[in-house]
């Protein structure tokens, strides 16, 4: 059991480490992107960058009570608090991930007011990138650059609505595989905390077993029965024999008290035989 239980603590320690891990990168890509250090990460919306950073805060939470668990894997409260926040967090990870996919599969729609709300730096950034003018055509809220000169349409670049639009659902589409795919790793913690429960939970049977001393040979519990001794003893399984001395009435018991009886017997017969043939004291009359 010894050694289960080490290869389980090393097993809890590896995966919530991994665990770490990857919430952290998570935290850098949502805290970069947010801050525009990451190449076109303006483009990305700020709400799923924010909802990322969130996640990558949860997981590394998360991460780090599982590590706390396998270094104390008697303190039962633990365990309870890492079952829970692993739960919360693949909950919200779903969310994140169904939120992302719905961005992906409308991005014209939700795209074109976000260009007319956006700012000039965003603008500006989207038609250098791309060489365009404009969203859905050259006067739709242009900027004026080098190539795109809302006066000219003659000579503007195109508009901007295809090339950011595929821009944008294909970099969606590369967040919510890596969401829906990074649910194996809370699938893989939430084993760990089921492991951390059942581990705990097995540990304090067996010590309870240890202490009432009524397990058999096979790890069973068994009754009471009454040894030669007079001390109860445990029954043992129904595979294995049960030695004769331990039987209440075993049958070389029951021989040796017959045996006995018979020699009582014998005495007492072979006693009154010997008072009778004594003869009679004689009493003789003095005078």
């Amino acid at each position: 059991m010894g050694c289960c239980q080490r290869l389980s603590r090393c097993y809890i320690l590896v995966t919530n480490t991994l665990f770490a891990i990857f919430g952290a990168a998570l935290i850098a890509f949502g805290v970069l992107g947010a801050q525009h250090r990451i190449e076109s990460s303006i483009l990305i919306p700020v709400n799923i960058l924010k909802m990322i950073n969130i996640l990558g805060i949860m997981i590394c939470f998360t991460a780090v009570i599982g590590i706390l668990g396998g270094f104390f894997p008697e303190r039962q409260a633990i365990h309870i608090l890492y079952t829970v926040v692993v739960l919360i967090t693949l909950i919200y990870q779903i969310v994140v991930a169904v939120i992302v996919y719905d961005q992906a599969a409308h991005t014209q729609s939700w795209l074109h007011h976000a260009w007319a709300e956006a700012t000039q730096e965003y603008r500006y950034y989207a038609q250098e990138k791309f060489s365009c003018c404009g969203f859905s055509h050259p006067r739709d809220h242009p900027v004026a650059t080098a190539t795109c000169q809302p006066d000219d349409i003659v000579n503007s670049a195109p508009a901007c609505f295809h090339p950011m639009t595929y821009f944008v659902k294909h970099n969606l589409k590369i967040m919510y595989i890596v969401l829906f795919a990074a649910l194996s790793i809370q699938i893989l913690a939430l084993c760990n905390a089921i492991t951390m429960l059942c581990a705990r939970f097995s540990g304090s049977a067996d010590d309870d077993n240890d202490e009432s001393g009524l397990v058999t040979q096979s790890g069973r519990k068994g009754r009471w029965q009454p040894s030669s001794s007079g001390k109860p003893t445990a029954a043992p399984p129904p595979n294995e024999s049960i030695p004769l001395e331990t039987l209440p009435y075993a049958p070389q018991q029951r021989k040796n008290s017959k045996t006995q009886q018979y020699i009582m017997i014998d005495s007492a017969i072979s006693g009154k035989d010997a008072e009778d043939d004594t003869p009679p004291p004689s009493y003789h009359r003095q005078y």
